[in-house]
């Protein structure tokens, strides 16, 4: 019987360590939120799982409705990053006491502005907020320069914007906002609505509409230019508002962060130090046509040299609610 006894412990302590391997796998499972498109965030994911040979389970929604999520589940987090369509969402998440701090060694190239001073959230790539328009509808002679053109009564009806529950569109009105003062901004965009402003779901509604002819311009973001263009329709694109008096062009920083209390924040912060590495942001750039916010990293496509829009994503989030308030008194679509 004491012969079984050397037998027996050793079956047993193959089972503990199976056990434990299993449930260290379990704990290296990382969930990833993500108010990114999947033919976005899954590129980046795949190939973060190729590499590592962690699991990640993708969650993806639009960025405000993922922000509420958070804020619910803050007693007991279930997501470990999260990556946001903006970053002013971030800021009202880390006042929220939703994030928290990581500084990634990748970050020491980012371009100034790109991350908060706390480290709570980082900026990963940039989208340009621009004018696209259908050349078969809209002469040459014709095209409009600044975004308060819109409101001429040649474009009654002709022009699309996606919602508010897309945040760009909101960041977007944020701005005008904060460089224009609300009394202007709030008669412009009821000037824009009694134009027949058409007011879509998202932004693809936008640039496939504009694309196949249904509206004549659209207000979305530079990474559709390229995807209509991909798909073959006539569009041409304008970075609106770019001479002397013009208020520039606003960019939106995609952004990500590591949620507070993350179930396993040590793959988080691998994720976080993939995506911005030089691969992660190769793909980026490569497959969304997306703004790089590291100088080393070749921009494709000529998306650089306008002039940018002078707001913070600290105002963008303190104007995220008044500003929903006002588009919600001219209109319910928005």
């Amino acid at each position: 019987m004491r012969r079984a006894y050397p037998v027996f412990l050793s079956a047993l302590l193959v089972a503990v360590a199976g056990v434990s391997a299993a449930v260290a796998s379990a704990a290296e499972e990382l969930v990833v939120y993500s108010g990114r498109k999947e033919m976005v965030s899954k590129p980046v994911v795949d190939a973060f799982q190729k590499k590592t040979g962690i699991p990640v389970k993708l969650k993806i929604g639009p960025t405000s409705g993922l922000a509420n999520a958070l804020i619910q589940e803050k007693a007991r987090p279930l997501a470990d990053v999260f990556i946001a369509t903006e970053a002013g969402v971030m800021e009202i998440l880390a006042k929220k006491g939703v994030l928290d701090a990581y500084v990634s060694p990748e970050v020491k190239d980012l371009l100034p502005g790109s991350r908060d001073r706390n480290g709570l959230w980082t900026g990963i790539s940039s989208r340009a907020r621009i004018i696209i328009y259908n050349k078969n509808r809209v002469p040459e002679k014709d095209v409009p320069r600044s975004v308060f053109q819109l409101t001429d009564p040649k474009w009654k009806g002709k022009v699309a914007i996606a919602s508010t529950r897309e945040r760009t569109t909101l960041n977007w009105v944020s701005s005008l906002v904060a460089v224009q003062g609300t009394d202007f901004t709030k008669r412009y965009v009821k000037r824009l609505y009694a134009n027949g402003l058409k007011i879509l779901p998202d932004n693809t509604d936008v640039w496939q509409g504009v694309g196949r002819g249904e509206f004549a311009i659209g207000l979305t973001n530079s990474p559709n230019y390229f995807l209509a263009r991909k798909a073959g329709y006539p569009v041409g694109v304008v970075y609106p508002d770019q001479d002397d008096h013009g208020s520039g062009t606003l960019l939106n920083l995609n952004a990500i962060a590591l949620v507070k209390g993350a179930p396993s924040p040590g793959a988080a912060k691998r994720f976080i130090d993939f995506v911005l590495s030089a691969e992660g942001q190769r793909i980026l750039i490569d497959g969304a046509y997306e703004i790089p916010l590291k100088p080393d990293i070749i921009d494709p496509v000529p998306l650089t040299g306008f002039r940018r829009t002078a707001v913070t994503e600290e105002q963008l989030a303190d104007l995220a609610e008044p500003t929903l308030k006002l588009l919600a008194d001219i209109g319910p679509e928005w």
